[in-house]
């Protein structure tokens, strides 16, 4: 119990701290899309990639992909990936391509404004490059304050934003939320208040295993208030649409739900998001929010 007071009061120093520094400008940093009805989306990083007939540097090619190009990946067989160039499941199989010159089911960057690409994750590194706004690259590995992304058949080095590096604190005592006697949500419409254990305990639950994630593309237009048995309080902002995901005051997202299925069905309509709408009375978040 004394654990789970001091984490608690860890969260709402962290939101008390960060929220009176107000609103950096950031990066919208997707996140990977999921499989969809093939498979995997994927991206070419070298210049040029071609597609053979079968898995072997010797088959005969089919097809010549460019950097950047978009594929679908539904197999992986030693080092090659079977593609389809297209969503078209009548279309079958184009090929098959060398799985080292792909990055399949990526997160992806998207600047806001002009923004330096570094050779290493140092600010007085040389400038590999500076992207323009509104440019977008698939993310390689997020390393802590830095994204390396993929730079035409090169690596660059990103460093995030503040409001991208999610306090450790906040991380900690996300993972907490339990004993809770009161749930309040205010949407631009109406509010709704929560008391019922069984409500308490899923928030509770699902809240918790909520994992980290850069940023996400959603309207926070629901204040989601939490009131623990100790007395304390805090605040988190809901997305009042399909995404499943939630907002700090220190500008930290997290995707809610049972971790990895969360993160695999971000952005998407799914049962974890609907289940949490319906505690509240709500069938579709969007349409009795906003309609």
């Amino acid at each position: 119990m004394k654990m789970l007071k001091k984490r608690v009061i860890l969260l709402i120093m962290a939101l008390a701290v960060f929220g009176g520094m107000g609103t950096a400008c950031r990066a919208e940093i997707i996140p990977p899309y999921g499989e969809g009805q093939i498979g995997l989306q994927a991206v070419v990083l070298c210049e040029s990639l071609t597609v053979r007939k079968g898995r072997s540097a010797s088959s005969n090619a089919v097809k010549t992909l460019k950097y950047g190009d978009r594929i679908i990946v539904q197999e992986r067989w030693d080092g090659w990936a079977e593609c389809f160039l297209s969503d078209d499941v009548d279309a079958g199989p184009a090929g098959w391509v060398n799985s080292d010159y792909i990055a399949i089911d990526p997160a992806w960057y998207r600047t806001d404004e002009p923004t330096p690409v570094y050779a290493w994750n140092d600010t007085m590194a040389p400038k590999v490059a500076l992207l323009g706004k509104g440019e977008t690259l698939p993310i390689l590995k997020d390393d802590g304050d830095w994204l390396i992304v993929s730079l035409r058949g090169a690596t660059g080095w990103i460093r995030k934003n503040a409001a991208d590096r999610t306090d450790a604190g906040t991380k900690e005592a996300i993972r907490s939320i339990s004993n809770l006697q009161k749930v309040e949500l205010t949407t631009p419409k109406s509010a709704y208040t929560l008391t019922d254990e069984a409500s308490l305990k899923w928030i509770g639950e699902n809240f918790s295993m909520a994992q980290p994630i850069m940023s996400a593309g959603c309207p926070f237009d629901g204040t989601l208030k939490l009131f623990f048995a100790d007395g304390t309080t805090a605040t988190l902002y809901v997305a009042t649409d399909s995404c499943h995901t939630f907002r700090t005051e220190d500008g930290s997202y997290f995707s809610y739900g049972d971790g990895d299925e969360a993160l695999r069905l971000y952005g998407s309509s799914s049962i974890i998001g609907e289940t949490f709408w319906g505690l509240f009375g709500l069938t579709s978040a969007y349409e009795d929010i906003y309609q």
